[in-house]
């Protein structure tokens, strides 16, 4: 599961004909200890646009949900689903029993790390916040040994429950939401692949392939 439609954003922000970025402008802005932001103006390209985007998006994003009088409940939204998915693997019959365990442990790492300073209330913003937190956690979809395939699917799942309960609590968020969303997973992808564009979908005039393997599922279906 991913958190966003890299091919998407490039069709979105009408970016899917420009080149990438200089990658190695990039790292090499990020070895002299050049913000991320100044060293993806440094490569250029989708890299560039992409970057600032996100910026763009976010203040959008923060202004709207700042606003917002709403509530949205930690226990139904986070503690319930991560409790059903600890029963879950627990249940599963096709694990074995140390292959549980190593997955209950390392569920209870993200629990122990999703709890630091949650109360029982969040506005919208804060939720907002922490999808945010749980997509880079996960490098937005992103292949990675260092993410079992197990504890991906939480946080998949948790995601999406705090990002439905965003949107159904400020309604007008769910265009610029999943924008930047699907710019993160672009941003990832552009990162991890100096050599490759992603593709843009058929019918932009580029090849039909409408994203990178990494970005197969779309999380962010809406």
């Amino acid at each position: 599961m991913t958190y966003g439609n890299p091919a998407k954003a490039l069709v979105d922000e009408t970016i899917w004909n420009i080149e990438p970025g200089d990658y190695d402008a990039y790292r090499t802005a990020l070895r002299q200890g050049k913000p991320a932001m100044e060293a993806a103006q440094a490569a250029g390209g989708q890299l560039a646009i992409v970057h600032r985007k996100i910026k763009e998006y976010a203040v959008k994003i923060e202004a709207l949900l700042s606003a917002s009088k709403a509530t949205i409940n930690a226990n139904e939204v986070i503690h319930s689903v991560l409790e059903r998915e600890t029963l879950r693997i627990i249940g599963d019959n096709a694990m074995r029993d140390e292959e549980k365990d190593a997955s209950v442990e390392r569920l209870g790492g993200f629990q122990e790390w999703i709890n630091r300073g949650l109360k029982g209330e969040m506005t919208p913003l804060e939720a907002h916040r922490i999808a945010i937190a749980i997509g880079d956690r996960a490098n937005w979809g992103v292949a990675s040994a260092s993410v079992s395939d197990e504890l991906k699917r939480v946080y998949g799942v948790v995601y999406g429950s705090i990002r439905d309960a965003v949107r159904a609590a400020v309604p007008e968020v769910r265009d610029p939401e999943e924008r930047l969303a699907n710019l993160y997973a672009a941003k990832s992808d552009l990162e991890a692949m100096p050599d490759a564009q992603i593709a843009a979908p058929a019918g932009t005039g580029t090849a039909a392939s409408a994203c990178s393997s990494a970005h197969e599922e779309n999380f962010s279906q809406t």
